[in-house]
């Protein structure tokens, strides 16, 4: 008697016990939910983070190619310059030799003068000429003084005219030389102003860098929050699959009291099974895991498949990360609507800010339908293959269905069990 006390007591706080239980799971879902929303907002803003530095080294690679080549112009322009200066150096010194020639010719010339004049006691060259003995003399003094000073006046006539042409060349020199300055102090203006802006860009990457790293914390900090709740909610689930033990076991021996009831001749009642809608799916067997392959598509209308199950690779910045969507992903049109794949009943109905989730439970499979708008189920509800569940949301220009489905707490491949086109 006191064994069937316990056991009417059991049987009496069994769906308290449950209903917390799924409460609890509810919670830890939503908290789920919150987290990978969280964690998808500090991936976004990270993406955006790290190809700003990628944009912004593209730059710096473009502004030290810049410098570079003003730095090799401006090389150029000061060996030009110092190539321009040793040759105007050079004529300097030319014009310098050419100008002491020209002294030291006068000083010749007028010590010829000196000399000449020591011939007679007459000062002029006149008096040089006419002092002679004879004609002959006077003509041969009179010719020797013209072509004496025919030929230092054309000697210094000639070293005038290479000093004139040694001053053009320097004048010209001295034009270009000038025209190089001014392009070297432009140049030289250009690199500062480059070598500013690099340092600025240089700045601006440290920051983003900084940024990024943070980012990069904070998602690894939520990432590690989200693992722990998925523990959390994978012993709340050992719970509830212990506590379907217990009610399955507790159906076993109801249904053996009644067998030995109706042994003693006492009544039972059948309950005839509901019959199914056609609703333009396929014909499907009882047992769920006879249907592998053979289940309809979850979503209504043309569609295409954007990302298989397992770790996909993403690319963030110069880096990928694993993103696995636990499911598959499909892209239907606008309008599209989440169907059930297979008889079951709705388990859990939850609702996020931006849209919301149902979870069918068909025995020991469960079907997730995510990123749902208007929801057309509540929990409790038992539904047939090819019922809606719900409209899919249109979210950033895109309306996706994300599906997943388990067997108990184990993710399968919803890829081997659909009838994808």
């Amino acid at each position: 008697m006191r064994i069937y006390i316990y056991l009417l007591t059991a049987l009496l706080l069994l769906p308290c016990t449950l209903l917390a239980q799924s409460s609890e799971v509810k919670k830890k879902r939503q908290q789920v939910s919150s987290l990978k929303q969280q964690i998808a907002k500090k991936e976004n803003i990270l993406l955006s983070s790290k190809k700003d530095i990628e944009s912004k080294l593209a730059n710096l690679n473009l502004l030290s190619a810049r410098i570079t080549e003003r730095k090799e112009l401006v090389t150029l322009l000061t060996e030009e310059m110092a190539a321009l200066n040793g040759e105007i150096k050079k004529l300097n010194g030319e014009v310098a030799d050419k100008e002491a020639k020209v002294d030291e010719s006068k000083k010749e010339y007028a010590s010829a003068l000196n000399r000449s004049r020591r011939y007679g006691t007459f000062q002029d060259k006149l008096l040089f000429v006419v002092s002679a003995n004879d004609f002959n003399s006077m003509l041969r003094r009179y010719r020797y003084a013209r072509e004496y000073m025919q030929a230092y006046k054309k000697k210094g006539e000639e070293l005038k005219a290479d000093i004139a042409a040694l001053n053009v060349k320097k004048a010209q020199l001295d034009s270009t030389l000038a025209t190089k300055q001014i392009s070297l102090d432009e140049q030289e203006h250009q690199r500062k102003a480059l070598q500013l802006l690099e340092e600025q860009e240089r700045t601006l990457v440290a920051e983003l860098k900084k940024e990024s790293r943070k980012v990069e914390k904070e998602i690894a900090a939520q990432r590690k929050k989200l693992d722990k709740l998925n523990r959390e909610i994978e012993l709340a689930v050992e719970r509830e699959i212990k506590a379907q033990q217990a009610r399955e076991l507790a159906a076993k021996k109801k249904a053996a009291a009644a067998a030995k009831n109706a042994k003693k001749g006492g009544k039972t009642t059948s309950t005839a099974p509901a019959k199914s809608e056609d609703k333009g799916v396929p014909k499907l067997s009882a047992m769920f895991e006879q249907n592998k392959g053979k289940l309809p598509v979850p979503i209504t209308g043309s569609y295409h498949l954007v990302a298989s199950f397992g770790p996909q690779k993403g690319v963030v910045g110069k880096g990928t990360v694993k993103i696995d969507y636990g499911g598959i992903m499909l892209e239907g049109e606008r309008g599209a609507k989440a169907r059930c794949i297979f008889d079951g009943r709705v388990a859990s109905v939850i609702r996020q800010a931006e849209f919301a989730f149902v979870l069918v439970r068909h025995d020991k499979y469960i079907s997730v339908y995510s990123r749902l708008d208007d929801i057309m189920v509540k929990e409790g509800d038992e539904i047939k293959a090819g019922d809606i569940v719900g409209t899919v949301a249109h979210l950033s220009g895109h309306t996706r269905l994300q599906f997943q489905l388990y067997k108990e707490r184990t993710k399968l491949n919803p890829m081997q069990w659909l009838k994808l086109r």
